[in-house]
C-alpha cells in the first residue's frame, strides 16, 4: 500500500459522494491506494452511503464511526489505521484531480520530502458572503489539510494533529509546523484539488470570529514558527489583520451585489456582526491568551 487518503466527514453526505467518485477515478493503480473515510458523527445519511459505496464502489474504502469529536480527532483516528508508507488528505467538500495521486507518489519517490501540499482552486465567480471555499494556488505557510500529504512516520512521529485546539482551526498549521522541525514540507502546483464554494447558511457564517481563539494555543505551542509563518502576536493577526484589514477589505467589496440587494444586506450584516462579535469576544481572547501563556 502506497498511499492512504484520509477524509473526515461530517454530515455533508452530498458531496462526500463527489469527493469519493474523484477518488475512484485516479489514473493511479486502485491496489496501490486506500481511501479512509472518518464519519465524525454524521447524522444525515453518510453512512448508509459509506456502506453502499465500500460493497458497490471501485477503491479500496474502509470507514469509522466515532462521536462528534472534530476534524483533528477524526484524521488522527484515520491514521492509526492507515496502512501506507504516504498519508494524503482531502475534504469532504473537495474534488482532487484525477492525477492528484499520480503526483503525490511521484514527488515523494523524487525527493526527500516529509509533508507536500498541492493548489486548491475555487470558482471565484460563484462566492458570495455566503459560501465556504479555499483558493490556494501558491501555497500557504498554514498547509491547509484540504489537499496535503505526509509521510506516515512524519505523522506518528509527531504523534498526529492536536486535539485540543478550542475550534476546528490551525489545528493544520499546528501540524504541519511541527513536522517542518524533522524535514522539508514542498509545494506543487500540479497536485490539483477543485475546493467548490459551498453554500452556508447565514447563522453559520455569522458565528466564524468566534474561532479566532485557536490563534492563542497556536501561538504559545511554537512562537517562533508564529511569527516567522504567520505574525508577531495573535493580537495583530486578530485586532488587526482580521478586524481592520479583512473586514474593510470584505465591507467594500460587498457592494458588488448591489443588484442582488439581499445577498448584498446579508453580507454589510455579516461584516458588521464580526466586527462586534471581535469586540465583544475581547475577555474571552483575554483569558485564553492568560491560559496558554501559563500552559506553555
Amino acid at each position: 500500500m502506497d498511499i492512504s487518503v484520509i477524509i473526515a466527514t461530517y454530515n455533508r453526505k452530498d458531496s462526500l459522494k463527489e469527493t469519493l467518485d474523484a477518488l475512484s477515478r485516479q489514473n493511479f493503480c486502485h491496489l496501490s491506494y486506500e481511501v479512509i473515510v472518518i464519519n465524525d458523527g454524521s447524522t444525515d445519511g453518510t453512512v448508509e452511503l459509506l456502506e453502499e459505496y465500500s460493497v458497490f464502489g471501485t477503491i479500496g474504502l474502509r470507514f469509522f464511526n466515532q462521536q462528534n469529536q472534530g476534524p483533528a480527532a477524526a484524521r488522527n483516528l484515520g491514521i492509526q489505521y492507515a496502512k501506507g508508507r504516504i498519508v494524503a488528505f482531502t475534504d469532504d467538500d473537495c474534488i482532487p484531480s484525477q492525477n492528484w495521486l499520480c503526483t503525490i507518489d511521484a514527488q515523494f519517490k523524487n525527493s526527500n520530502i516529509v509533508g507536500l501540499q498541492g493548489s486548491t482552486f475555487t470558482d471565484k465567480d460563484k462566492i458570495t458572503p455566503l459560501t465556504h471555499q479555499i483558493d490556494n494556488t501558491q501555497g500557504n505557510k498554514s498547509v491547509p489539510t484540504c489537499n496535503a500529504a505526509y509521510l506516515k512516520s512524519a505523522l506518528d512521529a509527531i504523534d498526529g494533529f492536536d486535539t485540543e485546539f478550542p475550534f476546528p482551526h490551525n489545528e493544520d498549521a499546528d501540524l504541519a509546523w511541527r513536522i517542518q522541525k524533522t524535514g522539508e514540507i514542498g509545494f506543487c502546483a500540479d497536485m490539483l484539488v477543485y475546493h467548490p464554494p459551498r453554500m452556508d447558511t447565514f447563522t453559520k457564517v455569522s458565528k466564524r470570529m468566534k474561532i479566532m481563539e485557536s490563534e492563542f494555543r497556536l501561538f504559545y505551542k511554537d512562537p517562533e514558527s508564529y511569527r516567522k509563518n504567520r505574525g508577531t502576536s495573535p493580537w495583530q493577526i486578530i485586532y488587526w489583520e482580521v478586524m481592520v484589514k479583512t473586514q474593510w477589505y470584505y465591507f467594500k467589496t460587498r457592494f458588488k451585489y448591489l443588484k442582488r440587494p439581499k445577498l448584498m444586506f446579508q453580507g454589510l450584516a455579516l461584516t458588521f456582526i464580526w466586527w462586534w462579535d471581535l469586540i465583544r469576544f475581547y475577555p474571552k481572547f483575554w483569558n485564553a491568551n492568560k491560559v496558554h501563556k501559563k500552559m506553555f
